[in-house]
């Protein structure tokens, strides 16, 4: 019997949100799932945690995203509305900046701001008017860097994509592959970034009410297969194609195929006697800490609805970056300004930005209105994601091929890490599961 073609008894190592959305496809396929997620609660860096207030106060912060980009047919659009979560509408932003040679200007990540952006002179904006006459081109090395800079140009390249990208992806343009952003090159295939965009339709910032955990929970709640603080120590293969999965305590359970969807580096442990050449292709993968502060201070007029900053590397001497909740965010104490403060990732944090005392002083710099922090909490983010470098798209494809029959291996690392990303690279995988597809593409798209 092929138990390649028909597994009916599917493990998945890791509760995160990679592990629950690919439990929830097979599972709607029919097939019996376990999740094994090895802390107290579903999740992974997608959780909403209690903050109470100075006064005890109901109050929360966010572990992971801030609000979850919707596109309008997009996967997790529909996962969204199949799960019935109760969304919050997008409100109009307040000020976004972009902090650069010394002071604060409109964020290039507006239309305004990047119509207002000195540093790209005439010849530099009409030259991103012209994006949408660049043909597709590019291979599988290319940078982001490289990759702007063809589409936008190279004031664009150089002046304002630092900070954007560090800002989003916490590493330098010229150390990411285009790769980890599948979304680019499918909107280059259509006609650039411009015209590709308008066909993909808009994407919107939405809250799911309870926080961008709530997804978490909602998955967990209707999957009811979840069993927390349950890690995985070794896998060990059966004769048939099937697998056994080794836990703590002698805990091992049987089944006909084993699903990894664990931070990189804790797949390549488990894969190191039973796939070595992924493993050690996985053990290369760097993976970046961030440094996140949140704090509450009293208001500041102009700011209710929220406001964003982006540092350009290096001025921030290892801040990114900080962004608030609006005044009406429900997760926020009510009469409290909120804010999430963040560095690190691949760029150095001078000594002094590595306690709050100097945090505040350089976020000062650039907010100098912030008003004493009234609350502060540290949230260390140890291999927050994975840096997937140029060619990361060829090395996910040798991984694939050494996985042995029935060992599946999914997650940030493979598709992304945003959720859009995510939500997209594993509803596709998911529907090639029972039958393998040799037309599949290494990053988990038709090529």
């Amino acid at each position: 019997m092929d138990t390649r073609r028909n597994p009916r008894q599917t493990i998945i190592l890791g509760g995160g949100i990679s592990g629950l959305l690919a439990a929830l496809h097979l599972q709607r396929k029919g097939l019996e799932i376990e999740v094994w997620e090895a802390s107290e609660a579903p999740g992974g860096w997608a959780q909403t945690l209690s903050w109470p207030g100075p006064a005890g106060e109901s109050g929360f912060l966010e572990r992971g995203p801030q609000s979850l980009r919707v596109g309008r047919d997009s996967a997790l659009g529909r996962l969204l509305r199949d799960l019935n979560l109760e969304l919050r509408p997008a409100s109009p932003k307040g000020p976004r900046w972009l902090g650069k040679d010394g002071r604060r200007q409109p964020s290039p990540a507006t239309l305004i701001g990047l119509m207002r952006a000195s540093e790209l002179g005439i010849r530099g904006k009409f030259r991103m008017l012209a994006e949408p006459f660049i043909p597709a081109a590019g291979g599988s090395d290319e940078t982001l860097r490289d990759f702007f800079g063809r589409r936008l140009g190279q004031g664009f390249a150089e002046e304002l994509l630092p900070a954007l990208v560090a800002g989003v992806l916490a590493a330098p343009p010229e150390r990411i592959g285009v790769d980890m952003l599948p979304r680019l090159r499918w909107m280059e295939a259509r006609g650039g970034l411009l015209i590709g965009g308008l066909r993909a339709g808009p994407e919107h910032s939405r809250l799911p009410v309870g926080g961008t955990g709530a997804l978490a929970r909602a998955l967990a709640a209707q999957l009811g297969c979840v069993l927390t603080r349950r890690p995985a120590r070794a896998l060990e293969p059966l004769p048939g194609g099937r697998w056994r999965v080794h836990g703590d305590g002698g805990l091992a359970s049987e089944a006909d195929a084993v699903v990894l969807a664990l931070p990189v580096h804790t797949s390549a442990e488990l894969m190191r006697t039973v796939a070595p050449e992924a493993a050690r292709i996985l053990d290369a993968v760097p993976c970046l800490d961030l440094h996140i502060w949140h704090s509450r201070h009293a208001p500041v007029k102009g700011w209710e609805r929220g406001i964003g900053l982006l540092i350009h590397p290096p001025e921030g001497r290892g801040l990114l970056g900080a962004v608030s909740f609006a005044s009406d965010d429900p997760r926020g104490v009510p009469g409290l300004l909120q804010v999430r403060t963040y560095g690190g990732g691949a760029y150095p944090v001078e000594p002094s930005l590595k306690a709050w005392p100097g945090v505040l002083g350089e976020l000062r710099r650039w907010l100098p209105e912030l008003p004493d922090p009234i609350q502060v909490r540290e949230e260390p983010c140890p291999a927050a994601f994975p840096l997937l470098e140029p060619g990361h798209g060829a090395r996910v494809a040798r991984v694939l091929q050494d996985l042995p029959p029935n060992l599946h291996w999914l997650g940030a690392a493979r598709f992304g890490p945003g959720l859009p990303d995510l939500a997209e690279g594993i509803e596709t995988w998911a529907l090639r599961f029972l039958r393998p597809d040799p037309g599949l593409g290494s990053a988990g798209f038709p090529d």
